[in-house]
């Protein structure tokens, strides 16, 4: 494991991390990570298929890393994780704060109207995260929250890209 600290800027940067965690195999499989280098096919051992996904999933959004290694079978890749510490340094509206641990708890599902909305702004020249904020009449930090629990859009800069 790297001696790398995770700094968190942006409240809305907590979405994902909450996200992840909400789930024990998710943990569980992260857990095992932390403990030391890992390949694929140990996670699919202890963990089953669903240790693949979120392998990929934890990777995706930066929390393990991967690096070539090679072994008595050859070379294989195996899994870290990049951060050894955990760092918030934001400050934000109490109501602000609520609605992110809401928004990184609930399903897409309860989030979908919201989601579509930001979504089809995206998609649109006037992409901007104040733009879409003022279009949906909706605070940037929860408009950022949401598109970072969404896995269909990206934040590049001010922007929301859809994938």
């Amino acid at each position: 494991m790297g001696e790398r600290t995770k700094i968190i800027n942006d409240p809305a940067d907590l979405v994902p991390l909450l996200h992840v965690f909400k789930n024990d195999q998710r943990t569980e499989v992260f857990k095992a990570i932390a403990e030391g280098s890992t390949s694929l096919e140990n996670i699919q051992d202890k963990f089953g298929e669903d240790g693949k996904d979120v392998l990929e999933l934890l990777n995706s959004i930066g929390l393990v890393k991967s690096k070539w290694d090679i072994d008595e079978n050859g070379p294989s890749r195996r899994y870290q994780t990049s951060y050894s510490r955990f760092r918030a340094n934001f400050e934000c509206n109490i109501c602000d704060i609520i609605e992110i641990l809401n928004i990184s708890i609930s399903s897409e599902n309860v989030l979908k109207d919201e989601i579509e909305k930001i979504e089809n702004l995206a998609c649109t020249e006037n992409n901007t995260i104040s733009e879409i904020s003022k279009e949906i009449d909706m605070n940037e930090v929860l408009v950022r929250a949401l598109a970072k629990k969404c896995r269909s859009m990206s934040i590049e800069g001010n922007k929301i890209e859809a994938k």
